[in-house]
């Protein structure tokens, strides 16, 4: 009986500053669990941290899971949980691909914003899994409102990496990841990139020094059947670093948490709640208003119409000579053409988002595309 009032206690500290709220967004209801640090007055602007849920997973089991409320309450920011449409995020590899979620989170911030006293300087992003790579995405597409991100068990699409992450600016990121995950491969699979191999693509987007400082940290724990090591890559530009906690033997598991034997191996040397708030706290917004849905590498003011669009549409603002591809998510590449700016897509090619990248010798531009 003590156990199970303790239990109840436990729970009801849990919620007790936690609320669910809900807004439309491209005619979808979203949902999402806000938390307000204990203490929390309006007075005051408070840091915020959005944690994304993992693919099948939801904002609750997330709040659960991640134990972040914990973190929220001492270190005094606020913590918000929104739930991915059907379970998922479009991170960029193949899931959902015809929601808008870098727009929906953007409208989330602002509608944060609006209700709460938050720091527009220090809005953060983070996640598990799907959720992860999510992170990355809004990493790429959202830096003129996310200071900083950090991935569990989530890696960088290759979408995202080959055409949504064009611009120049530097997001500082940690990541935490399991050699032996079985959900989300350490070595890379169809449709992502490696853990190590998207470590360094940040590492030297961010300007951040080739040799890391490595830390072993102690095996505390050594029931747990894995083991944790730090690599710290900076400073690089703009004062942004990069992190990655290498979790030896480590499986498809948020650091610190419950462990969920199915999934592998939970590494309990670190918490990566707390490890993620040490790395967020240092850092504020510095990319201002960067393009969130035309990232350019040559700066050109291209422009699609109609867009969305239902096959055929104008390329404006080219520059000749030029060539045209567009791709899917998974970067493959459905057409191609030469010295023009009208596109025709073959007439099977399906509903959802895909890529338009114009080459011309100043160099390359995407935009991104929705066809109905």
């Amino acid at each position: 009986m003590k156990n199970i009032f303790t239990a109840i206690l436990f729970l009801f500290s849990f919620t007790l500053f936690s609320q669910t709220y809900s807004f439309t967004h491209n005619s979808i209801v979203r949902s999402y669990i806000v938390h307000l640090p204990t203490g929390y007055i309006s007075s005051n602007q408070y840091p915020l941290v959005i944690n994304m849920h993992g693919y099948t997973s939801t904002a609750s089991q997330q709040q659960s899971y991640s134990q972040m409320n914990v973190v929220a309450d001492t270190a005094k920011f606020i913590v918000v949980y929104p739930d991915g449409v059907s379970n998922a995020w479009n991170a960029g590899y193949g899931v959902n691909p015809t929601i808008d979620d870098v727009g929906f989170i953007s409208a989330l911030i602002d509608t944060l914003k609006n209700k709460f006293s938050v720091n527009a300087n220090k809005v953060f992003a983070c996640g598990m899994s799907n959720g992860g790579f999510m992170s990355y995405r809004l990493a790429c597409e959202l830096n003129n409102k996310i200071a900083a991100i950090a991935s569990v068990t989530g890696l960088m699409g290759d979408s995202v990496r080959l055409f949504l992450c064009q611009n120049n600016c530097a997001v500082p990121v940690m990541d935490f990841h399991g050699t032996t995950d079985p959900t989300v491969n350490y070595n890379g699979a169809l449709g992502y990139i490696s853990a190590d191999s998207c470590i360094q693509w940040w590492r030297a987007k961010d300007g951040c020094p080739a040799t890391p400082v490595v830390t072993n940290i102690p095996d505390i724990n050594p029931g747990d059947g894995c083991t944790a090591t730090k690599y710290y890559y900076g400073l690089g530009n703009d004062s942004s670093e990069v992190v990655f906690f290498k979790i030896t033997n480590g499986g498809h598991t948020w650091p610190g948490g419950v462990p969920i034997p199915s999934f592998g191996n939970t590494n309990q040397d670190i918490k990566a709640s707390g490890e993620i708030w040490t790395f967020f706290r240092k850092h504020s917004l510095k990319c201002g208003t960067n393009s969130v849905n035309e990232p350019s590498a040559n700066n050109e003011q291209l422009s699609v119409y109609p867009n969305p669009t239902t096959g055929e549409f104008t390329v404006y603002g080219l520059q000749f000579p030029v060539q045209l591809s567009v791709y899917n998510i998974m970067g493959e590449i459905f057409y191609n053409i030469s010295n023009s700016s009208k596109v025709k897509l073959p007439s099977g090619l399906g509903q959802g988002i895909y890529f338009l990248k114009a080459e011309t010798e100043k160099g390359t531009s995407v935009i991104k595309l929705l066809k109905y």
